[in-house]
């Protein structure tokens, strides 16, 4: 083993370019999520009766309903189109964030 505990070549500066890649590559990850996180993603239900928008980081913006859904006799199939079109939106967001951070392959990040 050598000086630095068995850190071969170099020992505390290889330590020091280990930490420097870490962290860049910590502040290019918070990029990527803040720049994810503003794109938009747009679902529907129902061919179109419902439509839902969301941001990559998961905030619904805008719920769209078209009025000939509406029927006060029917309000379950509307709550279902409406979670059906959020779930998507959800998932697509999920699916986002994983796509544009995969490169980094950093375990537990998902």
């Amino acid at each position: 083993m050598g000086k630095f505990g068995g850190f071969p070549g170099g020992g505390f500066g290889n330590m020091q370019n280990l930490i420097k890649q870490a962290q860049k590559m910590q502040t290019d990850i918070q990029n990527k999520q803040a720049e994810v996180a503003k794109k938009e993603i747009e679902t529907s239900a129902g061919g179109g009766a419902v439509i839902v928008k969301a941001t990559g980081d998961k905030k619904i913006k805008e719920v769209i309903i078209k009025p000939e859904v509406v029927d006060k006799d029917d309000v379950e199939m509307l709550q279902d189109l409406i979670i059906t079109a959020v779930n998507e939106a959800l998932n697509k967001a999920d699916s986002m964030m994983q796509a544009e951070l995969g490169q980094y392959n950093v375990p537990g990040m998902f």
